[in-house]
């Protein structure tokens, strides 16, 4: 009787509240290239995440009143659903936020978040405000870490609301060993190099 093998998964553990640090194998991607994701959510299916370090130069606006308005810069969440905001916080305020892990939340209700911050109870320096998710598919994850194209990493040991800082995945990659060191320092732009 001959042995069967099955591909093993590496997903045996649940990647929500992990950080997926892109590896220098995506250096020619231009959405992930340089790139630090935090997994919020993980079904039997697919990966939730977002893209912590990724700004993308748009606003968004709220006139609160004739003299008053609110400006929320956003962030570059990924690829899918570009058309949706997502925003990551600190702190429950409402129910319709999911918990990551510890104290740090993500939803949607984006109409709840202005309230807040019109009525002076939420600064907007305490959350990240997202267009769009990235996700995956949990063999395509898996696929993808297998050819090292993604160092996974701990965000306990992380102040996420700090990894939005323009170096933070140089400082990421600089901090998992020599292997990683010589490309902590390369530019943005590696056509520059």
């Amino acid at each position: 009787m001959s042995k069967r093998s099955f591909p093993v998964k590496l997903f045996f553990f649940s990647m929500k509240g992990k950080l997926l640090i892109s590896s220098p194998g995506l250096l020619t991607d231009m959405i992930f290239y340089k790139s630090i994701i935090l997994i919020v959510d993980q079904t039997d299916e697919d990966i939730t995440g977002f893209i912590l370090n990724r700004p993308s130069n748009l606003f968004m606006n709220k006139e609160i009143d004739s003299s008053k308005k609110i400006k929320i810069e956003l962030n570059y969440g990924g690829p899918v659903s570009s058309y949706h905001y997502f925003l990551l916080k600190s702190e429950k305020k409402y129910p319709e936020i999911l918990n990551i892990y510890d104290n740090i939340y993500w939803g949607n209700n984006i109409e709840f978040l202005f309230n807040l911050i019109e009525k002076n109870k939420l600064d907007i320096n305490d959350f990240i405000l997202f267009q769009g998710y990235s996700g995956w598919g949990i063999d395509q994850l898996d696929d993808e870490i297998e050819n090292n194209f993604w160092i996974i990493n701990n965000t306990k040991e992380n102040d996420v609301f700090k990894l939005k800082e323009k170096n933070s995945w140089n400082h990421q990659i600089k901090n998992l060993g020599d292997k990683y060191i010589p490309w902590s320092n390369s530019p943005d732009d590696i056509t520059l190099n």
